[in-house]
């Protein structure tokens, strides 16, 4: 994944979101890193969707497939 390409939902899954990206497009913004207070760093990873900026583990990222070319 690269920060500023655009990607698609391109496969069915049981994850939540799943209705929620059917059929839009992604702006990819990069890694969103969470220091908890017990020391834990949590790595996810942040899209622009419909205006609304989305969090995602990377169990989504499979699913997705890029727009753009490099």
């Amino acid at each position: 994944m690269k920060v500023g390409e655009l990607y698609i939902l391109s496969r069915r899954g049981h994850h939540q979101t799943f209705n929620e990206w059917k059929g839009k497009v992604a702006l990819y913004l990069g890694e969103s890193v969470i220091n908890r207070s017990d020391g834990v760093t949590i790595i996810n990873h942040a899209f622009m969707v419909n205006g609304e900026r989305r969090i995602t583990d990377r169990s989504f990222l499979k699913m997705l497939d890029p727009l753009t070319t490099s």
